[in-house]
């Protein structure tokens, strides 16, 4: 009887001893888009973020999105290539220009993840409404060893007015 009573202990110790798991990802190599502030709240940030598409305004001058690094921190900068999509309504030089080397972003040794920067220009006409967005999308294309994640490989601007 008495041992009954120490039973519940006993029963506790051995789950603790169970050996944890192992969390590691093993998956192969990618790199994605990943909207940092898809949860702001901002003037300039408007309601209809997502995880792949920001709307802006052009009052806010620069933006950025992240790229992240899936896997393994590598010991050397991994430099990953994108593109601009045909077909986008907002043009270089009129309502964009990149910050720093257009078609590729180098992220840093032992880090996860860098930024893709734009210079966000006024060349929106104030007779354009407020509510037409002029879209800019990018996407990823990797590299030899680093392919782009699947759901993660576009990313879209809506610049306004």
């Amino acid at each position: 009887m008495k041992l009954l009573k120490y039973f519940p202990v006993i029963f506790l110790g051995l789950l603790a001893c169970e050996s944890p798991r192992d969390l590691t990802y093993t998956g192969p190599t990618t790199v994605e888009f990943k909207n940092d502030r898809v949860n702001a709240a901002a003037a300039t940030f408007l309601a209809n973020n997502t995880f792949n598409s920001r709307t802006i305004r052009q009052i806010i001058l620069q933006d950025s999105v992240l790229v992240q690094l899936v896997g393994v921190q590598r010991d050397q900068p991994t430099e990953v290539s994108y593109e601009v999509a045909t077909g986008n309504t907002a043009i270089e030089g009129t309502h964009y220009n990149f910050l720093g080397t257009k078609g590729k972003v180098t992220i840093p040794a032992k880090k996860s993840a860098a930024y893709i920067r734009l210079a966000i220009l006024q060349g929106i006409p104030i007779t354009v409404p407020t509510t037409q967005d002029f879209k800019l999308v990018l996407n990823l294309t990797g590299n030899a060893d680093t392919k782009p994640s699947e759901n993660y490989k576009s990313f879209t601007f809506n610049i306004r007015r």
